[in-house]
């Protein structure tokens, strides 16, 4: 028969596709788990309580080991730089790749990106301590003078130089002058993010003489922290001997930026107990048994900042506040603010370092650990010419209210010493995070 008419228009591909994402989609209400009876009380709590192996671990064996050692520095020594991936901690094995390399004559710096104190001049100033870094006169990287001196552009040009200088003229090779071995752990870390951070360590990462290993933990995410030309790039070769360097002169260019990473699957599935030591507590759960394994200060720290993150959450303040919030609400305050601040900030440090029992007075019980007495603070302020009256001093103390910098709640009823029943202030902050910016404030 014939087909029937239709009309005028004809369906394209494009119609066709609306017509069909404009029906309702339709899910069946089956699920298998229905096709299945359930277990039986004693089954499912015998199930439960079998004792159960441990979990098994990669790359223990150092017969492995050792294959995998060679194979990865004859990588490193062939221009590229190692990415290491997969499921577990992976500090283990490369911190074990690194006393590999040391027992070698090698110059190894371990960088533990997930600890929350380290800096990326930390890193410099590891590396400034290899011998000849800073020339035979210079002094010692560990002091502060040389570990700042021209900034962090001068550093990291300064090592570079060194580990790309040419041979000398009695050989054609670089045997005898020395390598550096950089062991990155988590490179997505906090000291890593900064665009002049990566940056630098980009350029350190082509230096002829200095090889890069370290490890990720989100392989999705870590691809797009680098352009193409970063990934792909590839190590120069090392300066010719100054008898060929005249030749040479003609082709030199700028130094080169990237990183060359070769990719590696290191899944070990050992667990992150190590890393995790460091972390947020009060983003974990089960954080009690982590502040357990640290050292006792380390754990008295994390316990106040996990009560002061508990207090902050009740009273508005929606949690912590990292040291990056609050310098940038610090940048958009009056000097007189950022004084008070400075005032309130060591007054809290110094509840926080006061033994247990001495807290509560100081903090004139005003709920949380490291708390200080709001009229504490106001005799404070007056004697350091910061607010004259109640006023000024809230009128000061709103600014950072506003933003939850500072965190306010009513004191106990019974008070140590700071006027039972007043008004009790703290900072939200991490103690170190905390101690970072009332010195730099200070200075």
């Amino acid at each position: 028969e014939d087909e029937p008419s239709q009309g005028f228009a004809t369906h394209t591909a494009f119609d066709a596709y609306f017509q069909l994402a404009a029906k309702p989609a339709r899910t069946s209400s089956n699920v298998f788990s229905a096709l299945l009876p359930p277990l039986a009380p004693e089954t499912a709590s015998a199930l439960l309580s079998a004792p159960r192996a441990p979990a098994p671990r990669l790359w223990e064996d150092a017969s492995v080991r050792g294959a995998a050692y060679r194979r990865f520095r004859t990588e490193l020594e062939e221009g590229f730089n190692l990415l290491f991936y997969g499921c577990g901690s992976k500090r283990a094995f490369l911190n074990g790749f690194a006393g590999w390399l040391a027992g070698r004559g090698a110059h190894v710096v371990v960088a533990n990106g997930f600890q929350p104190s380290f800096a990326f001049r930390d890193l410099l100033g590891a590396i400034e301590r290899v011998p000849g870094v800073l020339g035979d006169a210079g002094e010692p990287a560990a002091s502060s003078s040389s570990s700042s001196a021209g900034g962090l552009d001068a550093q990291v040009q300064r090592i570079h130089s060194f580990f790309s200088r040419a041979p000398p003229p009695s050989t054609t090779t670089d045997a005898g002058l020395p390598h550096l071995y950089i062991i990155a752990h988590n490179i997505e870390g906090a000291a890593f993010r900064a665009p002049k951070h990566r940056a630098a360590l980009a350029l350190l990462a082509l230096a002829p003489r200095v090889h890069l290993c370290a490890s990720v933990d989100h392989v999705v995410g870590a691809p797009l922290r680098w352009s193409l030309s970063e990934l792909f790039a590839r190590k120069p070769p090392p300066p010719p001997p100054p008898a060929h360097a005249e030749s040479a002169s003609a082709t030199a260019t700028a130094p080169k930026r990237g990183f060359a990473w070769l990719w590696h699957d290191l899944t070990t599935l050992a667990p992150y107990d190590f890393e995790l030591a460091y972390a947020d507590p009060t983003v974990l759960t089960g954080a009690s048994a982590l502040r357990g394994a640290r050292a006792p200060a380390a754990a008295a720290a994390a316990a106040a900042s996990a009560a002061l993150g508990a207090a902050a959450a009740s009273a508005g303040g929606g949690g912590l506040v990292t040291e990056t919030a609050a310098r940038h609400v610090l940048a958009s305050v009056t000097q007189k603010a950022k004084k008070l601040f400075a005032l309130l900030g060591t007054k809290q440090l110094e509840v926080m370092d006061a033994p247990a029992a001495s807290q509560g007075a100081a903090a004139g019980d005003g709920g949380g650990a490291g708390a200080y007495d709001y009229d504490r603070l106001f005799a404070a302020a007056r004697d350091n010419f910061v607010a004259q009256n109640d006023t000024a001093l809230r009128a000061l103390l709103g600014e950072f209210r506003d933003h939850g910098l500072v965190v306010a709640a009513a004191g106990g009823a019974g008070g140590g010493g700071g006027g039972g029943g007043g008004e009790a202030l703290w900072i939200p902050m991490r103690r170190d995070a905390l101690l970072k910016v009332v010195a730099d404030l200070k200075a």
